[in-house]
């Protein structure tokens, strides 16, 4: 489960602050409790970590303090499949890339609250079936045209006929985008969306929050695909795949810093794939790159011994939901359709040991998709660790079929930490009496299976976001979307639509409650632990978790899952 990998190639396999959030009826407050300090979960770790708090999150570096010009070089986990928001997949990698080349039209600050950024202003109606996007004036893609009413219209419906986006957006009516002024659209939907401006944030799933040029577009699709055009702060140069992507700063940004100097800060702006986190790690210690991304735990922990380094833990300060670390189960097997195996899987995972020893004392064991401090934690019946109950639970069912030995597979990548991971879920699974046969194969194969069905049990990695709503189409067995697991209950769906659908943050906390209830039920995913994110950077690169609202009035969200925002990174003394 560890080193597992997330949503790079979805269906690409399948398918070819300024003015105010305004939220009529709901204060905006939807969002609100999505905050926390990460405070439980840092008690809740066993190895000793410098503090990041004080080190990187606690002072915004006045603007006085950054330096103009210089370059920077992050390494990144995986490299992208594309660069078309409306067909190309997005993971914590592909997010990044997105930051340099498009701005997206909304932002999530500090508090967890969604403002407007490309955006002036994100207003419903009062039934919130409609959402009127207005876009702040006078700004253009980087090819010269205008980013207007026109522009965003044109964008919104390439994504609602998109093959890979339009399973996000069911509830948007059949042509429901009208332009509706110089600078504005309105988005007409079939049932009330109150959580839709968490999608114009840009995180994992929400790429229609990325608004690229029509005249690119129009261009075919393989060249927006390989030649991104955006209006963000850096102009795309050139991308030599698997070795570099390369951006230049934006000299025509429209974003200004409080003392009025154009962003960004840096001359240039370059990702480096590295794969093989060893690597990137040497990369990092001789300078080659300058920051990296990380969820390897014992590489977390020697960046954490570099004096060198300065190094953040997205679990110290968390907006949002974490990526979780699990056994994805196909529920429509032949074999694990039986809850009683899903029940011996979950039975015989002792997560306690698990975090130990895979994760280092890094991982907290969960027993559902939010974790504590979430806001939407509560208590599961999810199994505990009971190796004799795994044990009579597999008998029951072998004297059910002859005495035939239940064999499962279990499949992973070739990532060293993968391997051992899997391992160690191979002997207790077989502790509990499952033959079990461990499969390795690469990631775009092992995604594949995923989509059309073709496996058992997949290590896996998912779920993190600044708004459960996002994981609607991966929970959801309603409305088209992409439930690898293949579990349909009705109590889900319905919890899922009841929480979109609410103004009342009590009812929505209570309905993904319900969900990892149901989980808990219905046992899709064998929980292992919460993943754990990391960022290292060489201490001569400055505020690379501090983004700001436009203007600079409020602080943006921290890094999650490994994404941050270059935009107001700048180069100081070593």
């Amino acid at each position: 489960m560890a080193g597992s990998f997330d949503r790079r190639e979805f269906l690409a396999r399948a398918a070819k602050g300024g003015a105010a959030f305004t939220l009529a009826g709901a204060g905006g407050a939807f969002l609100d409790a999505c905050g926390g300090n990460g405070s439980a979960a840092k008690k809740e770790t066993t190895t000793t970590l410098k503090s990041a708090v004080a080190r990187q999150i606690g002072v915004n570096p006045p603007p006085k303090g950054a330096k103009l010009g210089g370059s920077v070089t992050m390494g990144v986990e995986a490299e992208e499949s594309g660069m078309d928001p409306t067909f190309a997949t997005f993971d914590s990698t592909g997010v990044d890339y997105a930051r340099t080349v498009y701005d997206p039209l909304a932002m999530v600050t500090f508090n967890g609250e969604v403002v407007p950024y490309l955006a002036e202003s994100i207003v419903p109606n009062k039934t919130f079936t409609e959402w009127t996007i207005t876009v702040r004036p006078g700004i253009s893609f980087h090819d010269g045209t205008p980013c207007d009413g026109a522009a965003l219209a044109f964008c919104m419906e390439r994504f609602q006929k998109s093959p890979l986006t339009n399973f996000a957006l069911t509830y948007w009516k059949k042509n429901g985008v009208k332009q509706t002024g110089p600078l504005s659209c309105t988005i007409s939907t079939t049932d009330p969306w109150v959580s839709f401006p968490a999608w114009l944030a840009g995180y994992i799933g929400g790429q229609v929050a990325y608004m690229f040029s029509p005249t690119q577009y129009k261009k075919g699709e393989s060249v927006l695909d390989t030649h991104p055009v955006g209006t963000g702060p850096f102009v795309f140069k050139q991308w030599d795949v698997n070795h570099y992507f390369a951006t230049v700063r934006n000299p025509h940004y429209w974003r200004k810093d409080a003392l009025g100097r154009s962003l960004p800060y840096l001359d240039s702006w370059t990702f480096k794939p590295l794969i093989d986190v060893a690597s990137r790690y040497d990369a990092l210690e001789s300078g080659t790159i300058q920051l990296m991304h990380t969820d390897d735990d014992p590489t977390i922990i020697l960046m954490e011994s570099n004096a060198k380094l300065d190094v953040l833990l997205d679990d110290e300060v968390r907006i949002g939901e974490p990526d979780c670390l699990f056994g994805m189960v196909n529920v429509s097997n032949p074999l694990l359709d039986d809850i009683r195996l899903r029940r011996a899987l979950a039975y015989c995972l002792n997560q306690a040991q698990y975090c130990a020893d895979i994760g280092r004392g890094l991982l907290r064991p969960i027993t559902g998709p939010f974790p504590v401090p979430s806001p939407y934690y509560a208590p599961t019946a999810y199994p505990s660790y009971d190796i004799g109950k795994a044990q009579a639970l597999v008998k029951a069912w072998s004297a059910d079929h002859g005495g035939r030995i239940p064999t499962i597979k279990y499949t992973t990548t070739t990532a060293t930490t993968s391997l051992t991971s899997a391992s160690f879920v191979q002997q207790l699974y077989e502790r509990a009496g499952f033959g079990v046969d461990v499969g390795t194969v690469q990631q775009s194969a092992l995604i594949y299976d995923a989509l059309v069905g073709g496996y058992e049990v997949f290590a896996w990695r998912q779920f993190a976001n600044i708004d459960p709503d996002l994981n609607y189409v991966f929970w959801s067995s309603t409305g088209g979307g992409i439930d690898f697991s293949r579990n349909h209950d009705p109590k889900i769906d319905a919890a899922l639509d009841t929480a979109r659908q609410s103004t009342d943050q009590a009812t929505r906390v209570a309905s993904y409650q319900e969900v990892a209830k149901r989980f808990a039920v219905d046992l899709p995913y064998i929980w292992a632990a919460r993943d754990v994110w990391s960022i290292g950077a060489l201490k001569q690169v400055q505020n690379w978790n501090n983004p700001t609202t436009v203007g600079g009035a409020a602080r943006g969200a921290p890094m999650l899952s490994g994404i941050i925002w270059p935009t107001e990174i700048w180069l100081g003394s070593a």
